[in-house]
């Protein structure tokens, strides 16, 4: 009897010690991936500002993701693109979705915004729209943004009032360009198989037609970016990734 007591009392001693064993296991995978994450974030010769921005940017693909799958309409990331706005104009990002309800009026679409995905570029860090990069004749191919839409299709949305946006054409009405994304989760592009980039470079404001400040970039080095894949895939681009052939 009394063997068997000891017996017993060792294997649940083993089993307890298991445990253990496995949660050491776990912890220690953990630090691994974690130690993996500083590894790349050192190695990488993305600047910190740069990096800082990509990473906003990147929280926003995937809130776009989540906001399309569980509202089951399209959502999109909106870029502010109005020249006379200088502490806005392809800095300021937010997502937004498809408002099936149309709560709120306006002659066109309706989309709800979401508040806690707002987005503000540091000032010397703005988005790549086609064009501002002209000046740079070794400016890389693929350094800058393709959106969801051509330029002619470009958003017309009113400031955001009660948490909706409207599209409208009337006065007050701000341009946005936009990377969109479907009910299923999947971000579509008007030239399939190139798929929306999003690409971001350092610059300064500097005097354009017309008496607006735009943006101006000089180091075709200092850029950063990610580029969605057909199936779902995300890539983080940094300098190395962009064609200066």
């Amino acid at each position: 009897m009394h063997l068997s007591r000891v017996t017993v009392i060792s294997q649940k001693r083993n089993t307890k010690l298991g445990f253990s064993l496995l949660e050491l296991l776990v912890v220690l995978a953990i630090m691994g991936v974690m130690m993996g994450l500083l590894g790349f974030s050192f190695l990488s010769t993305t600047s910190s500002d740069l990096g800082d921005a990509q990473r906003k940017i990147l929280s926003l693909v995937y809130k776009a993701k989540f906001v399309a799958l569980s509202s089951g309409s399209d959502s999109r990331i909106i870029v502010h693109a109005e020249p006379s706005d200088s502490e806005k104009y392809l800095r300021f990002a937010e997502v937004i979705s498809l408002d099936k309800n149309a709560s709120y009026g306006g002659s066109g679409g309706t989309w709800r915004v979401d508040e806690t995905s707002r987005v503000l570029l540091p000032e010397n860090i703005w988005f790549v729209a086609d064009g501002l990069e002209s000046d740079n004749a070794e400016w890389p191919q693929n350094g800058v943004c393709i959106w969801s839409a051509t330029s002619d299709d470009d958003l017309l949305l009113t400031d955001p009032a009660n948490g909706f946006r409207s599209e409208d054409v009337a006065a007050g009405s701000k341009r946005y360009l936009y990377v969109n994304c479907n009910a299923q989760g999947v971000f579509t592009s008007p030239t399939y198989p190139s798929m929306p980039r999003l690409v971001l470079a350092k610059g300064s404001l500097t005097p354009a037609v017309g008496g607006v400040l735009k943006p101006k970039f000089t180091n075709q080095r200092d850029l950063s970016g990610i580029q969605i894949q057909p199936f779902g895939g995300i890539i983080m681009m940094d300098s190395q990734d962009f064609n200066y052939e």
